[in-house]
């Protein structure tokens, strides 16, 4: 018999965080007037998804799922499509960045993760506004203060979530993980 990658117990742990993730973006939110300021929920579950669930594909099954749930629900400012891409890039960019980086429970790691991943989303808006007609250089400048708050609470958010993930070991939430396994 095949072994499957992800567990059915892994597969349910993703799908919750995936719901967070939505509940976090419709209740969270920060009186700050800068986009990308839901960086710092978004990657700091993310970043504790690709923690407890420690494979690659993680973090993008997260996003996906997320994504789908967000465009199901009507989430986003520009249609279901943009919605799904911007989630699930999150995941898939947190995702290479830790392929790369690995041990997302390292600080500097997370934070990295986190602005990747980020910036994935970033991309996304930027590409669909290209492909919508605007100029290349209208969205450029319009989004050049946008990527800085994007860098900083993508890094804010990869920052918590490591700090989350440390918290989580220190209370003995993987060995208990581990052993339900």
């Amino acid at each position: 018999m095949k072994e499957r990658y992800f567990s059915t117990f892994q597969l349910i742990l993703m799908a919750l965080f995936a719901a967070l993730i939505v509940v976090a973006k419709i209740t969270l939110r920060l009186p700050i007037q800068m986009s990308g300021h839901s960086g710092v929920f978004w990657m700091a579950i993310i970043i504790v998804a690709a923690g407890v669930v420690p494979k690659p594909g993680a973090a993008s099954v997260v996003g996906l799922t997320s994504g789908v749930i967000a465009a199901f629900l009507g989430m986003g400012n520009f249609g279901a499509i943009n919605t799904l891409l911007s989630y699930t890039m999150v995941g898939v960019g947190a995702d290479l960045a830790l392929l790369l980086l690995r041990k997302p429970e390292n600080l500097v790691v997370a934070a990295l993760a986190g602005t990747f991943g980020h910036m994935s989303k970033f991309l996304v808006k930027w590409a669909l506004g290209v492909l919508a007609g605007a100029p290349v250089g209208l969205v450029a400048l319009g989004l050049a203060w946008t990527l800085v708050g994007y860098i900083i609470f993508g890094a804010l958010g990869g920052l918590l979530g490591g700090l989350t993930l440390a918290a989580l070991r220190r209370a003995g939430f993987f060995a208990y993980l581990a052993e339900k396994r």
